[in-house]
């Protein structure tokens, strides 16, 4: 996560603890108190309510906008649960949601025929400079990300490996049937199928038939055997 974000979750717990502070000694200090963390939380939104703001179209009426945030912000403080998400997610989609009644609002139902409306483009700088570009970053994506070329390079090994066998499994076929290549090329087709399919689950060769068993099992040792013979050299 980003400090900005960072910094959010710990303005919002500060405000939580001191609007539960009130509850338990309440006074004009405890009521400043919280006063003064929800002001701090709503100094650090202001970047994402200004991108918002813009994003929606509403920069003509920003003093509407930031009434409408200041309630999505104060309504996402009291909804927010750690346990289930981060702050940022509660206060983006209170956000947006208040936006875009205040929109409608002053707008109309902007799918309506002879109605258009023309919502802000904002560059990369631009949001940069706001600092608003950090909501945007997805926090699982770097994970996803690494996981899908993992999962695609294995994916180019595993053909490659199976293609090498299949060539030589063709060629020990045809010489041992006297180059009957058709019938040799649909067995070969079918078992390379097989061997491709449980190559990355080796222990699903348990629940085949024997005889599908013994052609994966062969099939595996000989890439094994292949691929360490490349090693050496």
């Amino acid at each position: 996560m980003s400090a900005k974000s960072d910094a959010l979750e710990a303005a919002v717990t500060d405000y939580i603890e001191a609007r539960t502070a009130i509850d338990a000694t309440p006074g004009a200090r405890t009521r400043a108190l919280a006063d003064r963390a929800f002001a701090r939380l709503a100094a650090l939104a202001t970047p994402r309510i200004r991108y918002f703001t813009r994003a929606y179209g509403l920069a003509d009426v920003a003093d509407d906008a930031a009434q409408v945030c200041a309630i999505a912000l104060h309504r996402a403080a009291e909804r927010y649960d750690p346990a289930r998400a981060r702050f940022t997610t509660y206060m983006n989609w209170q956000l947006r949601a208040e936006l875009q009644a205040l929109r409608h609002r002053l707008h109309g139902d902007q799918r309506c025929a002879g109605r258009r409306h023309v919502t802000a483009t904002l560059s990369l700088d631009a949001l940069h400079e706001d600092g608003a570009d950090d909501w945007l970053v997805d926090p699982a994506a770097e994970a996803a990300t690494e996981q899908g070329a993992a999962d695609n390079l294995a994916a180019l090994v595993a053909d490659r490996l199976v293609g090498d066998w299949a060539a030589r499994r063709r060629a020990g076929l045809s010489r041992g049937a006297g180059g009957d290549g058709k019938r040799i090329a649909v067995r070969v087709a079918a078992e390379k199928a097989l061997v491709r399919h449980h190559l990355m689950v080796i222990e699903a060769a348990d629940r085949l038939r024997e005889s599908d068993r013994h052609i994966v099992r062969r099939a595996l040792a000989d890439m094994i055997r292949h691929a360490a013979g490349r090693k050496t050299h």
